[in-house]
């Protein structure tokens, strides 16, 4: 429930119906951050709903703490110095599909560090893929060591444990646990390189696939233009786009970069694939070269002096077939306490609270001058 003009009640809802798809445009510090954790949280109500968010900044971070779902911090090192989190991949080889998924993205790996896929590199794949089956060990040491081909075994050693990837990849047990709440900070990640992402997200992206059975899903990517830039990525989302409105399955995709989602080849797909739109205000709407874009899904002349107008971190504009309106979200200190609360000083206290109270969203309250904090946490 949102207010709009005139403290007009406004009810929000991604849904045109059977299809949430849903785009998130705006400028840096506009508030795109406490709107994806406000719809996050707000998802919750559906019962047995799963949300999988993949946050650039642990934004995110303080209401998955908060509501008790999983935070991974994907590459990032624990106090101790050792992986926070590390995968088996080819862990689960149980039916065709299985197999099939393993030996594709052992194909990738091999093609992402310069080899030329051929026949041969694919039958040698499919061979050692087949023969993990019964085998007791799955990591990727373990394929490395039976596969046959040597121009193979040398492509993979980037992933294994005498490589630099190998504390994430090559794991003898698969490390990560899906919830019904799960964020996946990929800064560290991103700031890997394209030979790392790869591997790990298209990972991710199949474990979360397999969990789409029909409860009420939502899949948040934010900094999406990081992934619509690659070919890999970008048709992954276009595929999510036109198959997951039948797993029941919402995907909210939030940029700040026009320009890199004008040249992610995709814009029409996701214009029409997206039915719900929400831009953040951007002064810059009206200027050439921004206002193309916002023609291009759709605005015409008032919608974009709408964005153009609209104050930052207050208003958002929501434009779908089933009507248009500026809205306020309105949030109270509770819900900006967990939503908003996105700076360095405040996720360095959270994580402090977190790890020296049982019960710190309480103290977190407390901390922000909020009173009868226990009481209001009891009954939300």
């Amino acid at each position: 429930m949102q207010v709009a003009s005139g403290s007009t009640p406004f009810r929000l809802n991604l849904h045109v119906d059977d299809v949430g798809h849903t785009l998130v445009f705006g400028p840096t510090g506009s508030g795109k951050s406490t709107l994806l954790a406000l719809i996050a949280a707000q998802f919750r109500r559906y019962a047995g709903a799963q949300i999988f968010a993949f946050d650039k900044g642990r934004s995110m971070m303080p209401l998955t703490l908060a509501a008790g779902g999983d935070h991974y911090e994907i590459g990032a090192d624990d106090a101790d110095g050792a992986p926070a989190l590390a995968f088996c991949p080819l862990s689960d080889l149980s039916t065709d599909t299985d197999r099939a998924w393993a030996a594709e993205w052992v194909e990738t790996l091999v093609a992402v560090q310069g080899v030329l896929i051929t026949p041969d590199h694919r039958n040698a794949i499919s061979r050692q893929i087949g023969l993990m089956v019964k085998a007791r060990g799955r990591s990727l040491s373990d394929f490395v060591s039976g596969v046959q081909m040597r121009e193979i075994k040398n492509a993979l050693h980037h992933y294994t444990v005498d490589g630099p990837m190998g504390q994430l990849l090559d794991a003898e047990r698969d490390g990560l646990q899906l919830g019904s709440f799960q964020t996946f900070e990929i800064e560290q990640l991103m700031n890997m390189g394209e030979r790392n992402l790869v591997p790990v997200l298209t990972y991710l992206f199949r474990r979360i696939e397999k969990r789409l059975t029909g409860a009420p899903s939502l899949i948040i990517l934010d900094e999406a233009w990081l992934m619509l830039g690659h070919p890999v990525f970008r048709d992954k989302i276009r595929e999510w786009l036109k198959v997951l409105r039948k797993a029941n399955c919402a995907v909210l995709l939030a940029t700040q970069s026009i320009s890199d989602a004008e040249r992610s080849g995709i814009i029409d797909v996701l214009k029409e694939s997206c039915p719900t739109k929400i831009c953040l205000p951007n002064g810059a709407a009206r200027e050439p070269g921004t206002r193309e874009f916002y023609e291009r899904i759709g605005f015409n002349e008032r919608q974009i002096e709408i964005v153009a107008t609209a104050v930052p971190k207050r208003e958002y504009y929501v434009a779908s077939p089933e009507g248009r309106r500026l809205f306020n979200m309105a949030l109270g200190p509770v819900a900006l306490s967990f939503v908003g609360a996105s700076g360095k000083d405040d996720l360095k206290r959270i994580l402090a609270l977190k790890k020296a109270e049982a019960n710190w969203p309480v103290h977190w309250l407390k901390e922000r001058g909020i009173g009868h904090a226990e009481t209001l946490l009891a009954t939300s």
